[in-house]
């Protein structure tokens, strides 16, 4: 019976995966046409990478930011297409087909991950999980960049295959796919670290932990510290105990090879970023966390309304917190609010809208949506720390802030590792939910689809066509 389930998933997934694929192709095929040229920072990422199809690996651009794994991954596919077709497969379009496959492959990979990290639950209904991944691969923000020739499509694949790995106790193929994320985006390194908490944690339970403390994921999280510093100091003799460390090491090896060979390149490279440095200087802006809490609210709605009554109730008993809590966020808000001259110049970018229509159209704008960053990083720990762990849970978001408070620019794509991260968590039980969340998602892609498609527009000092985007 279970194989003929298994079988009938698998023509489903087959057939799911036909159809969002005609429908990336079909997409991608119209905004081709009418946007045939690089748009934005296409205008560094094409010609980059046809130096590379060239031979010419000496070329580089000082403008890009990244390293050139992106590049690279097209190369090393597109160069023998091109030898066997003898055939020029370098071009713009084909280059933005690169992000097209790859959106393909990260639905299948969402598949994947979504049965090993809900299924150990017992809990993972097949079909949901399929109608989840294919909401997740839908995410507007990042379902856009799957037509354009950026790095995010790439990143989030490989760092996605790298958790995937290491939930699967593949830590050494975990690594590889680690320092491919890296190569492509530097900033992937926050999430190797996290996968390395995640071994940790997994590890130290494994090493630890016995059939008797088969209740242990449902206590709170201090009486889990409790029983792990208990069972660590407990073990005699002290030998035990260096062998358990000695074990910890051998399991976290890949991913500290992985820290010291990015520790080099920093040291190498003077920095994290490989060119326009100006235009990116590190800071300390705390409110992208906040603007994480309430992009992860706005998209994963339909799942998280269930969370509303919890949160009230935590809120009504733990009031006083919580008054401290809003102001304390009410003066971070106030005081190291910073706004990137891109962000006020830009008028291509939905964000341009949003900090005008919102944040700076009343002077409360910018204080009335701190409940909402409330209620996001409630409900984000409590996701995380469910599915997963609590150490995970607050590593996540340790590493959430080391990725983003750096960046002063407010940047949609800066948070797309983050949200797949919290969705992919967040167990799929409701269809009237997964509906809501396919629905909202169609209506939004269709919207930005369309204004990129049919509502160019033009600046005063610029012959060139412009786009709204993301």
């Amino acid at each position: 019976m279970n194989g003929k389930i298994n079988s009938l998933a698998l023509s489903v997934l087959v057939c799911v995966s036909a159809v969002y694929f005609a429908a990336l192709l079909m997409v991608s095929s119209q905004i081709n046409k009418i946007q045939p040229v690089p748009y934005l920072d296409e205008i560094y990422h094409v010609p980059q990478a046809q130096e590379y199809c060239r031979g010419n690996f000496s070329y580089w651009d000082n403008r890009i930011t990244t390293l050139p794994g992106l590049y690279l991954i097209s190369v090393g596919v597109i160069t023998p297409l091109s030898s066997w077709l003898s055939k020029n497969l370098c071009e713009t379009h084909h280059l933005r087909l690169t992000n097209v496959v790859l959106s393909l492959s990260n639905f299948v990979l969402y598949v994947w991950l979504t049965k090993k990290i809900h299924h150990d639950s017992g809990k993972h209904s097949t079909w949901k999980g399929i109608a989840s991944a294919l909401n997740v691969a839908l995410f507007p923000p990042l379902f856009f960049f799957s037509f354009l020739y950026y790095t995010d499509v790439a990143a989030s694949f490989l760092v996605f295959l790298m958790y995937g790995l290491h939930m699967y106790g593949k830590n050494a193929l975990a690594a590889v796919a680690g320092i491919a994320a890296v190569v492509v985006r530097q900033t992937s390194i926050v999430w190797v670290i996290l996968v390395a908490v995640g071994c940790f944690d997994l590890s130290l339970q494994k090493l630890l932990l016995t059939a008797k403390d088969r209740k242990f994921h449902i206590l709170s999280s201090w009486h889990q510290i409790q029983v792990v510093l208990k069972k660590f100091f407990n073990l005699a003799p002290a030998q035990k105990k260096i062998q358990l460390v000695g074990q910890l090491i051998l399991e976290l090896f890949p991913y500290i090879l992985v820290g010291l060979i990015f520790a080099a390149f920093v040291v190498i490279n003077n920095g994290l970023v490989v060119g326009d440095r100006d235009a990116h200087q590190a800071t300390i802006h705390v409110p992208q966390l906040f603007y994480l809490f309430a992009l992860v609210t706005l998209f994963a709605a339909p799942h998280w309304i269930s969370l509303v009554l919890p949160f009230s109730k935590a809120c009504l008993k733990n009031w006083y917190v919580i008054l401290v809590a809003v102001g304390l966020v009410g003066l971070i808000v106030r005081y190291n609010t910073l706004v990137h001259p891109y962000l006020l110049a830009d008028n291509r970018h939905y964000t341009f809208y949003i900090w005008k229509r919102v944040f700076e159209y009343q002077p409360w704008g910018r204080y009335v949506i701190i409940p909402l960053y409330l209620f996001g990083a409630f409900a984000t720990y409590r996701t995380m720390s469910t599915s997963k762990s609590f150490i995970f849970a607050l590593a996540f978001i340790v590493c959430c802030f080391v990725a983003l408070a750096p960046q002063r620019l407010l940047e949609i794509r800066y948070f797309f590792i983050p949200f797949l991260f919290v969705r992919l968590h967040i167990r799929p039980r409701s269809w009237m939910a997964l509906f809501f969340e396919f629905s909202m998602y169609i209506a939004i892609n269709a919207a930005t689809i369309y204004l990129f498609i049919t509502r160019p527009f033009y600046w005063a000092d610029s012959p060139l066509t412009q786009r709204f985007m993301w």
